[in-house]
């Protein structure tokens, strides 16, 4: 016996309303799953951050199910998956070798609790802003306005790392970050919407602020940037990530998300 389909009303008339909604109730999830957790440590609340944003996503499929048909199943070729990890590759080989290239000091301070960030931002953003959101863009936005979509939430990432000045942020960094995640939200996006699979973004973004919460002696504790960098730091970094948010969203819409467009119909049946 099929399984009886639910009717989305407000995704079939105001999708861009349900994408903001989406944005907002994940948000709201993580949030408290972080806040419940945290009570016990600091590493537990970025542990409760991904146990909440996992609930989140399984809250999603079991909604819009059995039309979609989950997360985590990849949907591209293996030369396709490849292809979109190079990017990724790039921006790791060249942060680790940035100390080199501006002749700067070494510095390497690996911890747990930067495992454990690191995690809950590639869980909790990735669910917030992308992974929910993105998935009701490719079902019920129209395929011409998709791109657009697209660009839309990732100046929303940006701009969310705006709030960073109230927890001790530096003012100038906070600007520059703002502009380096809007960059990196278009390799997020390439690598979700390239491969259908939640495994890629996640990870993608957990291993750069791993690395950064690592090797960057401006972050505090919390991964806050508290002081400014040198200029030559300063326009490396946001080099490096113009050229490779570009890169990934020209590898995603080099066919006109031709190839994404076919992979998210497979995952939305039913269409």
């Amino acid at each position: 016996m099929k399984n009886k389909t639910r009717k989305h009303s407000l995704c079939e008339r105001m999708p861009f309303i349900a994408v903001i909604l989406s944005i907002i109730i994940s948000s709201i999830l993580v949030g408290i799953g972080g806040a419940i957790f945290e009570k016990v440590s600091s590493e537990a609340g970025n542990i409760g951050i991904c146990i909440f944003a996992v609930i989140a996503m399984l809250v999603f499929r079991l909604w819009f199910s059995p039309e979609f048909k989950g997360f985590v199943k990849i949907g591209c070729s293996a030369k396709d998956l490849y292809i979109m990890m190079i990017p990724l590759g790039i921006l790791v080989v060249f942060t680790l070798i940035e100390p080199v290239i501006l002749q700067r000091p070494f510095y390497f301070n690996p911890s747990l609790s930067a495992l454990f960030m690191g995690l809950a931002a590639g869980f909790g953003e990735e669910t917030m802003f992308r992974i929910l959101s993105l998935a009701i863009v490719m079902r019920y936005v129209k395929k011409e306005k998709r791109f657009a979509a697209m660009i839309i939430l990732a100046l929303i990432f940006g701009l969310a790392h705006a709030g960073n000045v109230t927890q001790g942020a530096d003012l100038v960094m906070t600007v520059a970050q703002v502009i380096h995640s809007i960059f990196l939200a278009f390799l997020f996006t390439g690598l979700y919407l390239g491969t259908g699979s939640v495994i890629f973004p996640i990870f993608a973004h957990g291993l750069h602020d791993f690395i950064s919460f690592t090797t960057d002696p401006s972050l505090s504790g919390d991964g806050i940037i508290v002081q400014q960098y040198g200029m030559g730091q300063l326009m490396y970094e946001l080099a490096l990530a113009v050229i490779i948010g570009i890169a990934a969203l020209y590898l995603l819409n080099k066919n006109k998300l031709t190839k994404a467009n076919e992979l998210w119909n497979k995952k939305w049946s039913n269409i």
